[in-house]
């Protein structure tokens, strides 16, 4: 090990120093840094950053004014979003199946309404499957879907899923348990089963002041 190497080790403090401080301390650049680590068995292990400081701040809103994203005005592809979507699922799904659905807001809209928060909708890939082949094309989904898009995207009438039978009372995740609502319907029915439901809809006009 040579005086450089030395110099480098003995700067080096896992989780501490940064790569570019190691460089500055010994005067050479932080890729030979990286080198004589790796050459010598050392983990390179990222260190933590020094905090900006005000002026720095300063310099780099005032570099900034003006300048326009190069972001702004494009879109990713469809294709760029579908392995966005894979990417962030829990399920295990493959391209080319999710590819087959041309609307990918509405997979989006389907994959948002089972969240497993609390273990809710903690079900397997097969599961996830049958859902999306079942609702991607259900009549009641879509005519929610539709409706809050034309309205465009009133919170009350975004499409909710419902368990058809309350789990309070027994109901299951099973798919033929499932139907969709808007979010403000699925509020009101809250623990009724689908006959109660129907029944007070029915005679709605009693529960209005």
């Amino acid at each position: 090990m040579n005086n450089i190497e030395r110099k480098v080790v003995s700067a080096y403090v896992p989780y501490e120093t940064t790569l570019r401080e190691v460089g500055r301390i010994v005067g050479i650049d932080h890729h030979r840094v990286k080198r004589i680590l790796e050459s010598n068995s050392i983990e390179v292990i990222r260190g933590r950053r020094k905090p900006l400081t005000e002026g720095h701040k300063r310099k780099i809103s005032e570099s900034c004014k003006g300048r326009t994203s190069w972001t702004k005005g494009k879109r990713m592809s469809k294709m760029s979003l579908y392995k966005n979507m894979i990417a962030h699922i829990r399920f295990d799904i493959k391209l080319d199946w999710v590819i087959q659905f041309h609307y990918i807001e509405k997979i989006k809209v389907l994959n948002k309404c089972i969240t497993c928060r609390g273990g809710r909708f903690d079900c397997d890939t097969d599961w996830y499957i049958s859902y999306i082949n079942k609702f991607y094309s259900d009549m009641q989904f879509n005519m929610v879907y539709a409706t809050w898009i034309s309205r465009e995207k009133e919170p009350y009438l975004r499409p909710s899923i419902d368990h058809i039978l309350p789990r309070s009372k027994g109901g299951t995740n099973d798919i033929s348990n499932l139907q969709f609502l808007s979010w403000f319907e699925n509020r009101c029915k809250n623990d009724m089963t689908q006959l109660e439901w129907r029944n007070l809809k029915s005679n709605i006009s009693d529960y209005l002041i």
